[in-house]
């Protein structure tokens, strides 16, 4: 089809999603230099992406305050060839509708889809939206846009570099150069803006006795500028004034310097540091290259994950959070978990490190730690397929023709391997290697087309709607529960639900690992190796907390065998238990008690052998957090004793029929 050249961009109204749509729309002008792209934008958005050179034309539009009918009549006379609407409103796509243009291309979601020329699928892991950064959602979108518009020229959003753009205008610039070289102002110290607001809601907003005890201490110990940026409404006002009046050193004010958005971002560029809650200016730091500490509660980081080296991310912790709710129902827990000292300390590292870091940022391997933690690393969607893939592995897997379904099933250098009973599915261990001499190991699974009665099993249990999801959910699901897995490096799938072709997951090999069935048989030789082994005690206690934190939070695993709980040694040194195998771990809603003495007697049946019978009860009063058993857990661990006999007798049986047990290799 014939390349559009006059196209409409609908932009999102939340100025920090605009500016994490940078990177896409930068794919998009390059894609169609001699296009004319136009923006519609409110007029906060307009004013942060002005002087950016991604659009040629910018109509500011309020579309939510606005009428459709009205917005449509103001579009119709630019006759448009294309549009591309970001936001994932229904009354985005409806206006499209009104205004005639016949291409329009946007996420088919909320209802909207069939008001859409090109709906573009998004996509879905268990019946929910996958959590996608904002950039490689936005990313994602323009890629199908650029396709279905007759670009094919190979590239991708991310191999410009998924850094975000912005730009400032000369008399921004003449701004900040006058409020600067005022008295009040100067001066060596480092220049710090710290952001206590936000316009998501009071729920993720730290509190202003915090910013000024943390102003006071850049002031006094580092001999920092600080200055405080709020919105100018009557909310963050408030903040502004409770932040000047608690704070005992001199810091300044910008809603009485009058600053437009323009000056801001000028005033941000210049900035050795910036201190703020998960809010937009935090991505005008990121777009400029400054040093950056985000501050996260009730909202998820993965939404606004960049992998931006310069950031440093300190997330507070309670059971209710990541909420996503604007206003707190549990008296701020997770915000107030966050300590001055913590951000403090942030802000010191961030200043002792260079202010210019790269331009085009981005995270490999070698930047991932040993351990998963999935609140802190990002996902992106696969190059053209239907899944998504670890972003600091999107290098190593493209090198190796494994960033693809059908690269993924080509693939056949990696160590098979089998096991009796075996079917509908090949495991492989791979070893990658990057540039840096680094090597990672991955195991692979890949499906082929279920049958219905698994189809049925997989619904009423993992409830993934292919069968590689049953894994890859399950190891996302524990890691927020903080329990520790092997960190999932990919997911790919050809049809849902009935019309699942095939599909296959990859996990990442935990470091230094054993599995204790084979570590507690060479227990002396091994103690040396891992500190864990040499304190029984120790490793009991952990081995019950690691259960009891599992079933706990509802989570039962059906597969709980000692080769399955694996003992990994981090760089650090530091040991961990980790599960593994994660197939059948699912969170069921009825017959908990069932569930919970299968995985007690498996754990049991494999145990025995190891364990003294002291060291087995030390292991429940652990688990059951009691000193002494109540007969409602006597009556537990006497079912748990009868399921273990069954599991022996069936294990004898299935030891004959195969005439060798399984080898309790790591697997994912």
């Amino acid at each position: 089809m014939t390349v559009a050249q006059n196209i409409l961009v609908i932009l999102p109204s939340p100025m920090g999603d605009a500016i994490l749509a940078t990177a896409a729309l930068k794919r998009l002008r390059s894609a169609l230099p001699q296009a004319k792209i136009t923006f519609l934008a409110s007029n906060a958005v307009a004013d942060v992406l002005a002087d950016s050179g991604l659009a040629d034309e910018t109509m500011r539009c309020d579309i939510k305050a606005q009428s459709p009918w009205k917005t449509a009549q103001n579009l119709k006379p630019h006759k448009f060839d294309a549009a591309l609407v970001l936001p994932n409103s229904f009354r985005s796509a409806f206006l499209l509708r009104l205004a005639k243009i016949k291409n329009t291309i946007g996420y088919a979601r909320d209802g909207r889809g069939w008001f859409l020329s090109h709906p573009v699928t998004p996509l879905t892991l268990g019946g929910r939206f996958a959590v996608l950064s904002m950039l490689d959602y936005y990313g994602y979108l323009v890629d199908q846009a650029l396709e279905h518009l007759g670009v094919n020229d190979g590239c991708h959003y991310w191999d410009q570099s998924a850094a975000l753009h912005l730009a400032t205008a000369p008399q921004d610039r003449e701004k900040i150069d006058s409020l600067l070289s005022d008295d009040r102002f100067a001066g060596p110290g480092p220049l710090v803006v710290l952001v206590p607001g936000g316009a998501f809601g009071g729920s993720k907003w730290w509190s202003a006795e915090n910013f000024a005890l943390l102003a006071d201490r850049l002031v006094e110990q580092l001999n920092c500028r600080v200055f405080i940026s709020c919105a100018p409404n009557n909310s963050e006002l408030a903040i502004a004034q409770r932040i000047m009046a608690q704070s005992n050193k001199p810091v300044v004010n910008l809603l009485d310097e009058h600053l437009s958005l323009g000056s801001l971002k000028e005033l941000i560029r210049r900035a050795d540091l910036m201190v703020a809650n998960d809010t937009g200016p935090c991505h005008i730091a990121a777009a400029f290259n400054i040093p950056l500490v985000t501050l996260f509660g009730p909202t998820d980081p993965r939404w606004t994950a960049t992998d931006y080296p310069g950031e440093i991310r300190l997330r507070g912790r309670s059971d209710c959070s990541p909420c996503q709710r604007s206003v707190c129902q549990h008296n701020h827990a997770c915000m107030r978990s966050l300590t001055v000292d913590q951000v403090y300390a942030a802000a010191r590292k961030q200043l002792n490190q260079q202010k210019n870091l790269p331009a085009n940022y981005s995270k490999t391997i070698t930047d991932l730690p040993d351990y998963f933690d999935v609140y802190q690393e990002r996902f992106a969607p696969l190059t053209s397929d239907q899944g998504i893939l670890h972003s600091n592995y999107r290098g190593l897997l493209a090198k190796h023709n494994l960033d693809s379904l059908q690269g993924v099933f080509d693939y056949q250098q990696g160590q098979r391997l089998d096991k009796p009973g075996l079917r509908r599915r090949e495991r492989m261990r791979i070893e990658l290697t990057s540039g840096a001499d680094d090597k990672r190991v991955i195991y692979l699974k890949r499906y082929g087309p279920p049958t219905l009665s698994q189809r049925l099993k997989r619904a009423f249990t993992c409830g993934a709607h292919v069968t590689a999801g049953c894994d890859f959910q399950a190891a996302l699901a524990l890691a927020k529960a903080g329990i520790d897995v092997p960190r999932p490096v990919a997911i790919g799938w050809q049809g849902q639900g009935p019309r699942e072709k095939r599909s296959f997951v990859m996990l990442e090999e935990l470091p230094n690992a054993e599995a204790l069935e084979r570590l507690l048989p060479d227990q002396k030789q091994k103690q040396n190796q891992y500190t864990l082994l040499a304190d029984r005690r120790k490793l009991i206690t952990t081995l019950a907390q690691l259960v009891k934190r599992l079933h706990d939070q509802g989570f039962f695993h059906r597969d709980l065998y000692l080769c399955h709980v694996f003992l990994a040694k981090d760089r650090a040194g530091k040991e961990r238990l980790c599960l593994i195998d994660l197939q059948r771990v699912f969170q069921p809603r009825y017959r908990c008690r069932r569930w919970q003495i299968k995985d007690l007697a498996q754990l049991y049946y494999s145990a025995r052998n190891f364990f003294t019978a002291a060291e087995i009860m030390r292991f429940l009063h652990t688990y059951f957090d009691s000193a002494h058993l109540n007969n409602q857990q006597k009556s537990l661990i006497r079912a748990v004793y009868r399921k273990t006999q069954r599991i022996a007798r069936h294990d004898a049986k299935r030891q004959k029929r195969f005439n060798t047990p399984s080898p309790p290799v790591q697997t994912p």
